[in-house]
């Protein structure tokens, strides 16, 4: 039987519009009070996905695996299990780069809860704090001055991220990997975080084999965690990369894929090893 769920969010179980549809949430629900963990391998930071637990869009009653894999923190206590911070030169080089090719980005800095933003049509930094603005900068290295946890690209088109991608990584060379994480969203990520490491973390915690774990995703960050677990479910509008390397194809996010899956491999007849 497999026993320890993954899915990722934005593409995968939170629509464009935000609002995780209430067959999604049921599903998550009842493969949690079938005795299975599910959890949340992400992108995004932790307030970010807190927001969703907190309307009770979604179920986590395992650990929580955010910005993509960097961090693992405990939902129920809010303790921090493991992280890894970016280097701050990398950020330091990135926002310098930013600022000279007027690159829409985002941070989330080392507290965790403190959000770094531009607006090019304002022409200032944004500092964030739990959805409120504290205050606006001209000089965002006056906020980086400990090492962020996320630095996320955002192109000016969903057709300009893959030229982002190779772009910024050409920039990096090999001191971090660059990866399309959405339509409009690329992330940097430091060497040896991936979400696939974050999980099989997650999984020796619980006490719970690689081959009854499954990942649920449907971007190019999900790439390693879908090869990783033992059941690897791509988005039927999943990336054709992501699709290559999945197992299995669930309807997209449109027909409620994560229902769909959750209720053929741990809550219907057919909820066992391939």
């Amino acid at each position: 039987m497999y026993k320890l769920v993954f899915c990722d969010l934005d593409g995968t179980t939170v629509p464009m519009d935000g609002t995780v549809r209430p067959r999604v949430t049921q599903a998550m629900r009842d493969a949690a009070k079938a005795g299975a963990y599910i959890t949340v391998a992400t992108g995004r930071s932790f307030p970010a996905v807190r927001e969703h637990l907190e309307n009770r869009e979604i179920v986590a009653n395992a650990p929580l695996v955010c910005c993509n894999g960097s961090v693992v923190i405990d939902p129920q206590a809010g303790q921090v299990l493991q992280v890894t911070y970016m280097d701050l030169s990398l950020a330091h080089d990135l926002m310098r780069q930013a600022l000279a090719e007027q690159w829409e980005v985002g941070l989330t800095l080392g507290d965790m809860e403190t959000f770094l933003e531009n607006r090019t049509d304002r022409r200032c930094f944004l500092v964030r704090n739990n959805g409120s603005i504290l205050r606006e900068t001209q000089d965002p290295f006056s906020e980086l001055t400990t090492p962020p946890l996320t630095f996320v690209i955002s192109p000016p088109t969903e057709a300009e991220t893959p030229l982002m991608v190779e772009r910024v990584q050409r920039f990096m060379g090999s001191r971090a990997k660059a990866l399309a994480a959405g339509p409009r969203w690329v992330d940097i990520v430091m060497p040896g975080v991936s979400k696939a490491n974050a999980a099989a973390s997650v999984a020796e915690r619980l006490g719970v084999r690689q081959d009854e774990t499954i990942a649920i995703g449907d971007g190019d960050n999900d790439l390693e965690i879908l090869r990783w677990a033992g059941l690897g479910i791509v988005m039927g509008n999943g990336t054709p990369r992501a699709k290559a390397a999945a197992d299995w194809i669930a309807p997209p996010i449109e027909d409620d894929g994560v229902a769909v899956a959750l209720q053929r491999f741990i809550l219907g007849p057919r909820a066992q090893h391939r």
